[in-house]
This record gives C-alpha cells, structure tokens and sequence, in this order.
C-alpha cells in the first residue's frame, strides 16, 4: 500500500503549484523553481546544504514519476573545465616486464599471477641481452634466473598525456513546475508561436531585401 506523499514532497509541490516565479512572457507558462530555491523553502535556510539539496532532487523525481511536475535542466551561467580521454582512440594497455623471479613475497613477477620459467632458448638469451641493454649484464641476471627461474609478465599502461582533451563542462540546475494539461501545453504552444512571429517575420523580410 503506498504511503502517500512525504514531507519533502507534499512542501515541494505546494510550492510550485503556488506559481512563485510568476508566468512566461513567451507562452504563459508558469515559470521553473530552481532545486536550490526550493530547498530554501523548505528548510527555511538561506543557503541550503548538498544534503538538502539532494533531499529535494529525490523528491522532486519522485514527483515527477507520479506526473505531479514537469522538470527540465538550465544553465546557471557557469562552467568548468574537464579533462577525458579520446573516446576513439584506444592505446595499448599492457607492457610486458621481463624480471628474474626472487623466490621471495616482494616478486613483481610472481604478485602477478605469472608462473616463473626455466628455460633458457637461444631466444630467452636474447631476450635478456637486449632488456638488459648489454651482454655483460643479460649473462649476469641469467645465472640470477637460474636460481628462481624469470618472469614476462604484463603491466598495466596509462594513457598517453596527450591522448585526454579539456571540454568546458556547462553547469546546469534542475528546475522544476507543476504538471501542465495537455489544454494548458496547447496554449502555450500557439501563445509561444504568436510571440516568436513579429521576430519571423523582420528576419524573413531583412533577407528578401538582401
């Protein structure tokens, strides 16, 4: 059995259907109450918390499942910038680390999951050499590997720096007004066209006198 309308809702729709910010000029609508103009009604504080404000977001979704409101999102003139990585570029994502096992816990190779090897081709030889950058030093970590054996494990790789872009971010509010009848909408909609016309109109005309 439903419970009903909370406090938070029951205040919040009071208040929006009281029409507190008045009516469009464009099409007679009443106009959106932000969230944070709503949670300074409710809580009766001049600068609501985030909690608070998170209090009447839930509210007002649940409102508008229950077709109490209409909700739609506005800017509040601010932005800010945000760094992401190009979505359609995809780096590699693992390097393979050539590493002669200890046999102890502080194993790089062993904490990843890799089994340690023993055996020692020609082509591990080389494989040595040129990780190691010399024949002195591939030949010394080999006699290293032949104790505990050696490991070509995968790491992990970041992305490039070069590979993420700034986006400005527009930060927008959600604002909120009572639900509309479908009359009320077409009203609306023909006074919004009535309004927008004159404007059609000189736009029309200045282009035909071009």
């Amino acid at each position: 059995m439903s419970r009903g309308l909370g406090r938070v809702q029951r205040a919040v729709l009071a208040y929006v259907r009281s029409e507190p910010g008045g009516l469009s000029t464009a099409d007679g609508t009443p106009l959106a109450a932000s969230v944070t103009g709503l949670a300074r009604f409710v809580y009766g504080v001049e600068q609501p918390t985030d909690a608070q404000r998170a209090a009447v977001r839930r509210a007002v979704r649940r409102l508008e499942a229950g077709g109490h409101v209409e909700v739609h999102r506005r800017p509040v003139g601010r932005t800010y910038t945000q760094q992401r990585a190009h979505p359609r570029f995809w780096p590699p994502r693992y390097d393979r680390r050539l590493a002669v096992c200890t046999g102890k816990d502080d194993c790089p190779g062993c904490a990843a999951d890799d089994r340690p090897s023993m055996y020692f081709t020609a082509g591990v030889v080389a494989m040595f050499i040129e990780h190691y950058g010399s024949l002195a030093e591939g030949d010394r970590q080999l006699w290293r590997a032949t104790a505990h054996g050696w490991h070509l494990y995968p790491v992990p790789l970041p992305r490039p720096a070069d590979d993420y872009r700034t986006y400005e971010v527009e930060i927008t509010e959600l604002c909120v007004r009572r639900a509309l009848t479908d009359e009320e909408h077409a009203e609306a909609e023909q006074r919004a066209q009535a309004f927008i016309r004159p404007y059609a109109d000189a736009i029309r005309a200045a282009l035909r006198g071009r």
